[in-house]
């Protein structure tokens, strides 16, 4: 899915409908902020916001996710290519968030041994080692994620 085109679509079904994007945000319940978002590419409307585009714009959401009307005859190509799309796209997701929640665990386990290191008064050096490991981890996933959405 070409998320610029998406934006671009949308924004020129709005202006088909002589609407700004204070107007539409007001009628389908957001800001004019997020329909800028999305008429610049920055952001995908989530999906139960497709279906309020689509019939507000009397277009289909495989239009809308393709970036431009659809001929009958390409309409069954254009579709399964927009699911296989989106069916990566949460893959990705999915693969995101496992990734998240192992390092939860990791970190609650890091915790849950120093505090029992403090409580006993028992440390081992491997413990330190992997917690140290932990928190420099933390902290490269930090700044990778602060330059990649600051400075793309």
């Amino acid at each position: 899915m070409d998320v610029q085109k998406i934006g671009a679509f949308l924004a020129e079904l709005r202006k088909e409908r002589n609407l700004t994007q204070d107007e539409l945000g007001m009628q389908i319940g957001v800001t004019n902020k997020t329909i800028s978002r999305w008429e610049n590419g920055n952001y995908l409307p989530p999906v139960e916001m497709l279906q309020i585009l689509s019939n507000k714009f009397e277009v289909s959401i495989n239009e809308i996710l393709n970036g431009e009307r659809i001929s009958n005859s390409d309409y069954k190509d254009i579709s399964e290519q927009n699911l296989k799309s989106a069916l990566i796209n949460s893959d990705l997701v999915i693969k995101k968030h496992r990734k998240i929640i192992n390092w939860v665990i990791a970190i609650l386990v890091a915790i849950l041994y120093i505090i029992i290191s403090i409580v006993t008064l028992k440390w081992q050096y491997t413990w330190i080692i992997w917690v140290v490991y932990c928190v420099y981890r933390i902290a490269e996933s930090i700044i990778t994620h602060y330059l990649n959405t600051h400075f793309k």
